[in-house]
Formats: C-alpha cells, structure tokens, sequence
C-alpha cells in the first residue's frame, strides 16, 4: 500500500482515534441486576480483574439516573474500608496515550455518610499508567501513577494523585476551587458532573521532565489544574480508566456509620476533549 500524502488521515490513524472513545451510559443491562465485569466486558470496558463489581454493584432502573433510564448504583457498606470490603475497583484497559480525558456524573446518597471520626473516600473514575502507583508506594518513574477524585470532610472534594516525588507517604490531593476561590464539597442527593485531563510528562534521556499535567473540571467550570508533574522516566503513558471507589483510608475510623450509595452515570474517556460534550456545552 503507497504510503498517505502529506497531510491525509489514513484509515488506521482514524480507526485508532476514534477506537480511544468509551462510553457507558448503562441502558444495555436488565435493570436489578448486579454489574459484573463480564458485564462490563460486554458494553466494550475490559479489565484483567476487579473488586466488588459482582456484590457491590446495581443497575438501577427504577430510582435515580441522570440520563436514559438507568444508571449503576455501587454500595458502601456500613463499618467497612479499602475496595475489598467497600465499593468497587477494576482498571479498564485503554489504547495507550500521552493525555486522555475522562467524564461522569455522579449522585450522592440523600444520607451519605462521610465517614465515623476521619473522613476520606475514592469516588468514581480515575486515570492511571503502568503500574498505576497508588496506595502509599513511591513513585519511583517506573512503576506507574495515577490519579482519582476523592472526598474528604464534609464532602470536600479533592483530586488525588500519585506522582514522582509527592509530599508524604501517601499521594498529593489538591481541593477544588469555584471561580471565586471557595473550596467545593459535593452535595448529597444531586447529580454532579466531573471530568479530568491527565497528561503525563515528557521524558529526555530517562529523565523525567516537569510537563506533566492534570485538570478537572466540576460542573462544567475548571476546578483545580496542577502542572510541574513528573509522573514517569519510561515510555509509560496512560492506559488505565481506573474505576477505584471506596471508603479509606487505613483504619476503620474512615467507615461509613450507615449503609451508602453513590449512583454513577454516562462514563466517558477519550483522547479528545470534543468526545466530552459536557465540557462544551453540548450535551
């Protein structure tokens, strides 16, 4: 085959743009039904394992979704922390990329407990590389990184991410912000929209250069943007929508004092920010 003319999008090259689309919006599945990774499999999102997504998960056809007529509803069961025992977790395999974009809707429980006496959570989708650096290891460049929204006191939201060289012994987070400065906490009983860009650093010669990058957006407006990251000293990129939501925190004081549920809807990723119509006012 003759190699394209200089400026000609090729078949292939469509193809691959177009194959780091996903979405779930979740109408295929029978409504009362829990939400296994088979299940996921089947609507186009695969992940080489999971927690909890067969006894933590349900489609809910009858009570909340923010579009269509279902949405998955994922439980937080009272006394328990970390994702075997709370929630759910899986990374969903992407075709690797330098910067991707992710998309949901998320509704709090109109009850939704904070915790017992420390309060912090994962919430929803993530994005994540290589080894996907998480839970209190040092990101050394080579194992990977990620980075996840997360809730703190009150519902204080936050995004929460690992990268080389973060402040402690866990990862850094960095609190979402209104236009006018405030800090942001996520309402129970209302459907909330958040979307992250993540763009991993460029390397020289196995050094890692600080042009790595991540934003979100709440609602529609742009909440927090960090740049200055070094997230890897390999040809690690992203590759992981990294679905890690549950109560913790290490000890029990970060338990939920009753049953929880956070309702999730219209899951979207891409390399383009014009798949996201959400930040576009398109939608």
């Amino acid at each position: 085959m003759a190699p394209a003319s200089p400026g000609v999008v090729t078949a292939d090259v469509q193809t691959f743009f177009a194959s780091t689309y996903k979405v779930n919006t979740f109408e295929r599945p029978a409504s009362l039904s829990s939400y296994s990774l088979s299940e996921w499999a089947a609507d186009g999102w695969s992940a080489p394992w999971d927690l909890g997504m067969s006894s933590r998960t349900w489609i809910d056809g009858v009570n909340f979704r923010h579009s269509g007529t279902k949405s998955l509803r994922i439980t937080y069961p009272a006394g328990k922390i970390g994702p075997e025992n709370s929630g759910a977790q899986a990374p969903f395999t992407l075709i690797p990329a330098r910067e991707y974009y992710l998309s949901y809707w998320a509704r709090f429980s109109s009850d939704f407990s904070w915790g017992t006496t420390q309060f912090a959570g994962k919430l929803g989708l993530g994005l994540a590389g290589g080894g996907a650096c998480s839970g209190g290891q040092v990101c050394t460049g080579y194992n990977g990184f990620s980075s996840r929204m997360i809730w703190r006191s009150g519902g204080q939201a936050a995004i929460y991410y690992y990268h080389m060289g973060h402040g402690g012994e866990y990862g850094d987070y960095a609190v979402l912000k209104t236009r006018a400065g405030s800090d942001i906490y996520y309402p129970r009983g209302t459907w909330v929209h958040i979307a992250q860009r993540l763009k991993v650093n460029s390397v020289t010669n196995g050094v890692a250069n600080p042009d790595g990058e991540i934003e979100v957006w709440y609602n529609g407006t742009s909440a927090a943007r960090i740049s200055g990251l070094r997230f890897v000293r390999n040809a690690d990129v992203v590759d992981k929508a990294y679905f890690s939501s549950f109560f913790g925190g290490a000890t029990a004081e970060f338990a939920p004092m009753h049953n929880s549920y956070v309702w999730y809807d219209d899951l979207k990723v891409s390399t383009s920010p014009l798949d996201i119509c959400e930040l576009s006012g398109g939608c």
